[in-house]
Order: C-alpha cells, then sequence, then structure tokens
C-alpha cells in the first residue's frame, strides 16, 4: 500500500474542531479506519524518519470501542510508532494528518 498525507486545515487556519476535520477527510477520501491503521504500524520501518515526533496520522473511521468519541492516531512515542485515542472533538492543529491510499 502506498499513502499520501493530507493536511485539513485550510486558508490560515490554525486548528479546526473535530466534526471538520473528519467532514474534510471524507471530502479527501481520507476517511481511513482501523484497516489502514494497523497496517501502518505493522509497516512502521517504512515511514519515513522526518516524520518521527512531528507528526501524528490521524484514523477518522478508526473509532475506539467503548468510546466512539475517541479516533486512533498514530504518533512517535517511546522509540517506536505507536496507536493512541484521541478525543475527536477537541481542536485539531497543523501536525495532524489524515492519509489516502495513492
Amino acid at each position: 500500500r502506498v499513502y499520501k498525507q493530507l493536511g485539513f486545515l485550510q486558508g490560515d487556519e490554525k486548528s479546526v474542531v473535530g466534526h471538520t476535520m473528519v467532514e474534510r477527510a471524507k471530502e479527501m477520501k481520507a476517511h481511513l479506519g482501523k484497516d489502514d491503521g494497523q497496517y501502518l504500524l505493522d509497516n512502521q520501518q517504512d515511514i519515513p524518519v522526518a516524520f518521527r515526533g512531528k507528526v501524528v496520522f490521524v484514523f477518522t473511521d478508526w473509532r475506539r470501542p467503548d468510546d466512539s468519541g475517541d479516533v486512533a492516531c498514530v504518533c512517535w512515542g517511546g522509540g517506536r510508532w505507536v496507536r493512541r485515542w484521541y478525543w475527536v472533538y477537541d481542536d485539531w492543529y497543523g501536525n495532524y494528518r489524515v492519509l489516502c491510499r495513492k
């Protein structure tokens, strides 16, 4: 699989609320779920080193099973890429990226 990373901020926005981020991800066909998130984790050696600690990948269609208000994010922590749950209704900034398949 090959992915393209996309930002969801527009113009001079510094952040957007979660529902805006999710809608924009859907519009860009970057509304990916668990299958793609797990693929990224399983193949993390292919993620460029330059992204470590700088980019957080958001999987807007991968929700925590016991709390649909949380989305899965893949971020750098503890010397590897890990999945963390982030509250979707918070503000989302420029270091967050969604992915679409090329």
